[in-house]
């Protein structure tokens, strides 16, 4: 008998490691990529000199090598040639040349343009290349269909910018010692640089001890590893801060220095809810020593005042403060108990816990600045934020923060920019600048400008309404069956979506989403695998995957700096096209590629280094655009970040720490209420006549202990649905992949609805039982599991629940879109900020059996699996 060869292990193959980064989410983790001899990328993994993700790498990073060899992606241009439209309708693409596929987009938006611009509808997500969002800008239009940034944080990105001048924030890990998460699982499970940020946490957390309170609904991975869980009611996130909030002024557990030094606290508030000036516009303090109105920046000032009513210009005041400790009056821990179940002494004690842990007067030295130390930070996201009161949200958990003088101190809570490039060349402190009367100038706008009031509203979403606000994607659904009451004096004919999936992300009624795309004459599609969305599409652009692409970038760093390379480690595996390819081609075609390649300067700042800027009337490749963005951080050229990858460092404190000193920060927001009267001025000018139904309670200065309307539904509707993410299926971009599949479809949390068992009980249902989720808007079906880490009025579904059947097969359908449970109209919709509700008051019921569209093909209801 011959011998047989031994088996050997099966380790890496010969071959070479490249440098790169990620892109199976919206952040930028460091990474190597192992390309075999053959040109087969086997191996993904963390780059390990790397200071922000040290070489971890989360499933979704390591799972980019099945979404480059994914044997559905999209591999030459497409041509729908079944002119039916819908759901799972199979479009019969045409495999086309690129040349004809351009001539047709360029035709159909050429024609659109030409007319009215206004007429197209974009939606473009790709956080990476940013500045592909600013696209419809050349082309003319600012409607925006879609709810990528507005779902999770259209109060959080505006409210970031009124306190920290930047795109996000997050708890200080350096030095932070009790870290309270609410309603997020940043550091653990989700949201920035996930697989960075749990690695640092982890560390504090062994090195220092540091303490975690985790406050959501769910027993979440972040809960489980907490010192403390405490289960609160959905949308009550706001009333439990504002309870810490009372224990703190009341009980004088607040940094009162801070508060008078660096913030507009002592300024003194009039009725109409503006500050009390001079003639010449200067704000008045009230000097408590002196007993007597002065000016902010009196040089004679000895002692402001935060308490009491005053007189001042013969208009009857109080400190900003003031005002705020009154509102709080209402807000003590029994009051809120009663709306979040959070029992009052926990309130207390944890509001006691963080004003000690704080240690308020402390001080340390960072780099030869001697800086406040500040060691406890209330960090938060969506789940606490994404209400009807979101703008108020947002401010009220900041404040707890402000507080105990927190805000950019070491150990506290600080802001996080969006992308470093250009504020690092602007001077090294992002876009802090001075404002007026000693404060900081406010910057809500972080994604764009300010879209300018017009009526008729150029834009289906209103984005004109919402001066303060990011772009309320959801109402194009609201708006267009009500077109004449809203004064809309066009249709839109046109779509161009670039990876993007509003049919699953925008809240609402899937049928009116459905209702706008079956009138849309023509819809274009840059994508990489077939999802809800672009299965509507007429003409289909395939661009290249993260393995095949340049890129120089760094989104969102919580505790880091500087850019990371992304490069090709194979050639493109198909006839596809780089995004930057196909968008300079479009404009090229529409004669505005002198336009896009300004936008592109400004952008990305070349236009502060003009060695730098794009000329032009030319065509720029993937590569030459991140070749620049790296020139410009550190001078260095493309092959020195080849050799080394990235540029990331920790942040700089001068940076990270105060880097607004000088300045006074908004505690109270003057902002809002000069938005509010300035648009409602343009509406009674403009005769608009929806101005009487505008939801204009939203513009509050300081946040309130206002229930948000979910709580008044009526009341058979007696639970509360939420839905949730975990690492592997953050930030999208991942059930269609068989690595991640695998790990989400064994996992009981995302394989179920999860209920209270205790709740269940008294409704009858046990495990396993199948039910309707039905609320006032819309309905979905899923199977129970009883848990002890729900609260009892909350019913928790998995975000891989909501997904519907589409042409890729690699997708499991769940039991319909969780977005369907949400209204989209005004009542839900904060009119500050622009953030859709995304909690639901729902009722259960039991029904007999999954129905069978649900269960049939490649469903997440399959039976499962026994161990």
């Amino acid at each position: 008998m011959a011998s047989r060869e031994q088996p050997v292990q099966n380790s890496l193959k010969p071959g070479r490691w490249v440098n790169s980064s990620c892109k199976m989410c919206l952040h930028s983790c460091n990474t190597r990529v192992h390309i075999t001899e053959d040109g087969i990328v086997n191996k993904i993994e963390g780059n390990p000199t790397s200071p922000s993700n040290n070489g971890r790498l989360c499933p979704k990073g390591n799972a980019a090598i099945m979404r480059h060899y994914d044997p559905t992606r999209f591999k030459s241009p497409l041509k729908r040639t079944n002119p039916e439209k819908g759901p799972g309708v199979d479009p019969r693409w045409q495999p086309i040349s690129w040349d004809e596929a351009f001539d047709i987009v360029g035709r159909e938006l050429g024609r659109i343009r030409k007319e009215d611009p206004r007429k197209l509808l974009t939606s473009i997500s790709n956080f990476q290349k940013g500045f592909l969002m600013a696209w419809p800008a050349a082309f003319g239009t600012a409607n925006y269909f879609s709810s990528v940034g507005n779902f999770c944080g259209g109060g959080y990105h505006p409210m970031n910018g009124f306190i920290h001048s930047a795109f996000a924030a997050a708890n200080d890990v350096n030095y932070c010692e009790y870290w309270i998460n609410n309603g997020g699982g940043d550091g653990f499970s989700s949201h920035l640089h996930t697989a960075a940020q749990a690695n640092h946490v982890a560390k504090a957390r062994v090195e220092r001890n540091m303490r975690v309170v985790v406050v959501e609904p769910r027993l979440s991975i972040g809960a489980a590893k907490a010192n403390e869980w405490v289960p609160i009611r959905p949308a009550t996130d706001r009333q439990f801060a504002l309870g810490l909030c009372h224990v703190l002024v009341y009980e004088k557990l607040y940094d009162a220095k801070f508060l008078r030094k660096d913030t507009n606290a002592p300024y003194l508030v009039g009725p109409d809810g503006y500050f009390v000036r001079n003639a010449q516009g200067e704000i008045y303090v009230w000097d408590a020593r002196d007993n007597r109105a002065k000016l902010w920046n009196d040089a004679d000032l000895k002692e402001l005042a935060l308490e009491g009513t005053y007189q001042a210009e013969g208009i009857e005041c109080r400190p900003a403060f003031q005002k705020f400790k009154d509102i709080l009056a209402d807000c003590t821990p029994q009051q809120t108990e009663r709306v979040t179940t959070v029992p009052a002494a926990t309130v207390q004690r944890i509001a006691r816990e963080f004003a000690k842990a704080a240690r308020i007067g402390s001080f340390i030295e960072v780099d030869g600045r001697l800086l406040p130390l500040r060691p406890a930070a209330y960090n938060y996201y969506r789940g606490a934020q994404g209400h009807k009161f979101s703008a108020m949200a947002n401010h009220a958990f900041k404040l707890v923060n402000f507080l105990v003088g927190g805000i950019d101190a070491p150990g506290g809570h600080v802001g996080v920019t969006l992308e470093d490039w250009v504020l690092d060349i602007r001077g090294g402190t992002g876009e802090i600048k001075p404002g007026e009367n000693g404060m900081m100038q406010a910057a809500p706008h972080q994604l764009h400008p300010e879209v300018p009031f017009s009526y008729p509203p150029n834009e289906t979403h209103l984005a004109g309404y919402f001066p303060l606000g990011v772009d309320p994607g959801h109402l194009s659904q609201y708006t267009l069956p009500r077109s004449e009451a809203f004064g809309l004096d066009y249709r839109p004919e046109a779509l161009l979506m670039c990876h993007a999936n509003p049919l699953w992300n925008l809240p609402g009624s899937r049928e009116r989403l459905y209702e706008i795309m079956r009138s849309l004459r023509f819809v274009v599609a840059v994508d990489i695998l077939p999802n809800e969305s672009n299965e509507w599409a007429d003409i289909l652009l395939p661009c290249h995957d993260l393995l095949e692409s340049w890129n120089m970038i760094m989104i969102e760093p919580p505790h880091h700096e500087g850019p990371c390379l992304r490069q090709p480690a194979t050639p493109p595996l198909y006839d596809t096209r780089t995004e930057e390819e196909i968008f300079y081609e479009i404009s090229e075609r529409l004669g505005i590629l002198e336009a896009w390649n300004g936008i592109l300067n400004g952008w990305n700042g070349f236009h502060l280094k003009p060695a730098l800027m794009l000329e032009p009337g030319r065509k720029y490749t993937d590569r030459e655009i991140a070749e620049r963005k790296g020139l410009l951080w550190n001078g260095k050229d493309l092959d020195w970040y080849i050799e080394h990858g990235h540029a990331v460092t920790p942040r700089r404190p001068e940076k990270w720490y105060r880097p607004w000193e000088g300045m006074r920060l908004h505690f109270y927001l003057e902002d809002i209420v000069r938005a509010r009267d300035r648009l409602m001025r343009n509406m009674e000018v403009a005769d608009v006549a929806i101005r009487h139904e505008w939801e204009w309670d939203d513009y509050q200065p300081l946040p309130t202990p206002v229930l948000d309307p979910v709580h008044e539904e009526p009341p058979e509707f007696d639970l509360y649905a939420v839905t949730f993410k975990d690492i592997q299926i953050n930030f999208g971009e991942t059930l269609s992949n068989p690595w991640i599949d695998d790990i989400v479809f064994k996992d009981p949390v995302h394989t179920a609805v999860l209920l209270n068992a205790t709740t269940g009980r008294s409704k009858g249902l046990a495990d396993g039982d199948v039910i309707r989720i039905e609320s006032p808007y819309g309905s979905i079906v899923g199977r129970v599991a009883l848990s002890q880490g729900v609260h009892p009025d909350a019913v928790c579904i998995s975000n891989a629940l909501t997904r519907i059947a589409t042409q890729h097969t690699g997708v499991r359908h769940g039991g319909g879109s969780f977005n369907d449970l949400l209204p989209a109209n005004l009542r839900h919709t904060d009119a500050c900020s622009g953030q859709p509700e995304t909690v639901a008051k729902v009722r259960l019921t039991k029904i007999a059996s999954m129905p069978a569209e649900v269960v049939a093909g490649n469903s997440a209801y399959r039976p499962r699996r026994t161990h």
